[in-house]
């Protein structure tokens, strides 16, 4: 009998079962295959497995490591999906953070374990809250992927827990400092400075303004500013594309730049840089408000997250947390009121002494009527 003839014999025949597939899962779905499996005996003969059938679930990883698979696969799919800014952070973040880690693991061996024990080592390094779980999110976001290409049975990010953290400073700028360092500054840096503190925008809309975006008592968001560059049409949220309320205080100040640039076309920018493209906001901070914020003696590091906390902070007296919110445009109210909303002490006393003089001055007699009639 030939070699060749020999491993024929060996080789299992052909066969055709009558298996079927299923939908699985409730948040995840994935398909799992029923079939029979058929095994050789010590002495050669074909039989069919004891347990009849067996379900086969994913497929492993076949040895790719994390890092394989975000740069392979993840990236090319969801990097096209994210803004420039958002791209920086996210690449830094898988850079410096999850990869340096993570990445050498493979995808069949990366475990809960890992994940968390990865988290903790972040918050003891002494990182902050959001990049512990911002780290958590992108990889939670890859290990789903992960998932969906059958490459994984489940993700072992998917219930991590952000450890504690140092809670990170949130300061607010004093009425008086924020006055002096308005009346400090040139009429222009003035004018944008206080857009950013009383319409509380961000850095790329104020950059990114247009003489078209001004609608009188309200702007509208046409375009955002990144590193330079003017991004038509784009907002950070659907939200911030919202109308941005204009104080009285602002419109004859807007007026008079407006006067100042009257050959300006409508489409040309409001505040531009000597080339003529979007300043960059970095760049203006740097040259312009640090240098009059020391020199006024302003202690704290004046930037647009500090304005626009103060606004925030200052708004607490004068309307309700959605009105602020929707001044803010944040999509999510818990923002306006945990990040951006400072408490005030005064305001926390003056709260509390209303509601004890409020109980202690009450008509006794008149309630005791209320309540009966209630009763």
């Amino acid at each position: 009998m030939t070699r060749t003839l020999k491993l024929r014999r060996k080789q299992m025949r052909t066969r055709h079962q009558d298996g079927w597939v299923e939908l699985r899962g409730r948040k995840v779905k994935r398909w799992y295959g029923h079939f029979y499996v058929y095994e050789r005996d010590k002495h050669g003969q074909e039989k069919r497995d004891e347990n009849k059938r067996r379900t086969k679930g994913q497929p492993a990883a076949n040895g790719r490591t994390l890092e394989w698979f975000t740069r392979e696969r993840f990236l090319p799919m969801r990097q096209p999906q994210w803004a420039p800014s958002t791209r920086e952070t996210n690449l830094y973040t898988l850079q410096h953070h999850v990869l340096k880690a993570l990445g050498e693991i493979t995808l069949a061996d990366l475990d809960k374990f890992q994940c968390q024990v990865f988290l903790n080592n972040l918050a003891k390094s002494g990182f902050s809250f959001s990049v512990v779980d911002h780290s958590r999110t992108m990889l939670k976001s890859i290990l789903e992927e992960a998932v969906e290409a059958e490459l994984i049975g489940k993700n072992p990010a998917r219930k991590l827990v952000n450890p504690e953290t140092e809670e990170p400073e949130k300061p607010v700028l004093p009425k008086a400092e924020a006055r002096l360092l308005l009346d400090s500054l040139p009429f222009r840096d003035r004018l944008m400075a206080m857009i950013a503190a009383f319409c509380a925008m961000r850095p790329g809309e104020i950059f990114g303004l247009r003489w078209s975006s001004w609608r009188g008592d309200h702007f509208q968001i046409e375009g955002t500013a990144w590193r330079g560059q003017l991004r038509s049409g784009k907002a950070k949220t659907k939200q911030s594309k919202a109308p941005v309320t204009i104080p009285n205080v602002l419109i004859p100040l807007l007026q008079a730049w407006r006067d100042e640039n009257a050959n300006a076309t409508s489409d040309a920018l409001m505040f531009p840089s000597e080339k003529g493209t979007p300043i960059r906001p970095e760049n203006w901070l740097r040259r312009c408000i640090k240098p009059i914020s020391a020199a006024a003696g302003i202690s704290l590091s004046v930037n647009f997250q500090v304005l626009r906390r103060t606004f925030a902070t200052n708004a607490q007296g004068f309307g309700n947390p959605k009105d602020v919110q929707a001044h803010l445009r944040h999509s999510d109210i818990g923002t306006t009121l945990n990040e951006y909303t400072q408490i005030i002490p005064e305001s926390v006393r003056k709260l509390v002494n209303a509601v004890a003089d409020d109980v202690m001055t009450a008509d006794v007699a008149k309630d005791a009527m209320l309540t009966g009639r209630i009763q």
